[in-house]
């Protein structure tokens, strides 16, 4: 069975909903026809935005400039309070005079269930609070709730684990529209982040913030006043590998429609990077609820998916959603370029995660190198293993998307951290895949196969 998180081929699309499939690209057409969802004041600049995520302790060299920096979690691989410091760090280099980040699902340290065992026994961590956290929920508890300090240096960087932040922009106003009633004026966003994500797949123990797909983690969670959410899972039925094999989460859907912020920014799933333009109208809920009722054969073979197509001729509810869809859209398109409509009240939704690798493919926990020198030796040691990995970019900048690195099921030592078995497709030769697979079985991990 394929992983949820990985694109299917088109024709999968169409034998599950052949109606979903062909509606989608023209509720994307309607959907850009529309125009911005959301305009600046009258005769300001707006405010800048940099959404990244799913960085997994690589350093891009060129995030643009911006006035606010989102980093929406995955800041590392394995979770330790070392890497998430080095990802911190960078994110701290950077120039942006705002900077917001929040934990993900490989971001182990921030949920006390999933940390490391070196992260567990140093006293520097929470100690005694670990009981302080269900096992059962999502960690709905802020790091700074528990009774310990965390061992992250954030600098200038707000951290958001179930919590907000307002923050105030200097007025942008064009000189032509400057008065000295405007002059000082400032304009403020208050922004609320939380990490939690839904284990649509058997997550392991390291993965931090998850909670069952059937438990409701949001409702009633996001402040009413919110102008922009951060989260790390995506809401159900948008840019997350919809239509048909949605990832996201249909509660956060939910929360999403009850505050409507401006911006909507998360991650996770890799192959639906991108961004949406979102109006809360008639059409994005006829549009969500094709999605929801064509959801649950995601689950299905293909052969029983065929079903799909003998539904969709004599599902007449379905086709009635479909009609609002096209219809609200047009009327939607007709409002803002015949009747020069403005959209007062619409937002963005935003997958920042980084399409430059895939961490869910065959459906284990990942890691990334960035590295791989085949005139190498073969390793003998820890130290040599971590010289294998800080053989940095030459080879890989050009092949990347071709190359998967598992993460060892194993952490109880922090040599089978560091060592990772090689799954290379395409270009790379398979001696150097066994020659990898073997150094990881001698120092004690367990790679995948």
């Amino acid at each position: 069975m394929a992983s949820p998180f990985n694109r299917r081929p088109i024709p999968d699309y169409f034998i599950a909903s052949p109606l979903v499939a062909l509606l989608y690209p023209v509720h994307q057409i309607l959907l850009r026809l529309r125009g911005p969802p959301r305009l600046p004041p009258p005769g300001t600049q707006p405010i800048r935005v940099v959404c990244i995520s799913d960085t997994h302790t690589l350093e891009w060299p060129d995030v643009p400039d911006g006035d606010l920096l989102i980093h929406a979690g995955d800041l590392c691989n394995d979770g330790s309070a070392r890497d998430i410091q080095a990802a911190v760090d960078w994110l701290r280099s950077l120039p942006h005079p705002y900077k917001v980040a929040i934990g993900g699902n490989h971001d182990s340290y921030f949920d006390v269930r999933s940390r490391l065992d070196e992260d567990r026994k140093d006293p520097a961590s929470t100690g005694d609070s670990f009981s302080a956290v269900s096992s059962s929920t999502a960690s709905i508890h802020s790091l700074h709730d528990l009774n310990g300090a965390s061992r992250i240096d954030w600098g200038d960087i707000h951290y958001l684990q179930h919590s907000a932040v307002t923050l105030s922009f200097a007025d942008t106003s064009t000189p032509s529209s400057t008065t000295p009633l405007t002059s000082s004026r400032s304009r403020s966003l208050t922004i609320y982040g939380a990490p939690q994500v839904p284990a649509i797949v058997p997550f392991g123990p390291e993965h931090a913030f998850t909670y069952p797909p059937h438990h409701d983690a949001w409702s009633g969670t996001v402040p009413p006043e919110t102008d922009i959410l951060v989260t790390h899972t995506p809401p159900q039925s948008h840019l997350d590998l919809s239509p048909v094999y949605s990832t996201g989460c249909p509660n956060l859907l939910a929360e999403s429609w009850r505050v409507r912020p401006a911006l909507h920014v998360f991650g996770h799933v890799h192959e639906s990077a991108g961004q949406e333009p979102i109006f809360w109208d008639e059409a994005q809920r006829a549009w969500e609820r094709l999605c929801a009722s064509r959801r649950s054969r995601a689950r299905l073979s293909r052969l029983a998916s065929l079903a799909g197509f003998l539904r969709d001729l004599f599902d007449l509810s379905a086709w009635m959603d479909a009609a609002r869809v096209v219809g609200y859209g047009i009327l939607g398109v007709v409002w803002a370029h015949v009747w020069g409509g403005e959209n007062l009240n619409g937002g963005w939704m935003v997958n920042a995660a980084s399409e430059r690798f895939d961490c869910t493919r065959n459906g284990a926990s990942f890691r990334v190198l960035t590295s791989f020198d085949p005139s190498l030796s073969e390793p003998k040691n820890l130290t040599d293993v971590r010289s294998l990995e800080g053989l940095v970019t030459k080879y890989l900048d050009s092949r990347l998307e071709s190359i998967y690195v598992t993460k060892p099921n194993g952490t109880n030592t922090d040599t089978s951290c560091i060592c990772t078995s090689v799954l290379v497709l395409g270009q790379c030769p398979s001696t150097w895949v066994s020659k990898y697979i073997s150094v990881s079985r001698k120092l004690g991990s367990n790679p995948s196969s």
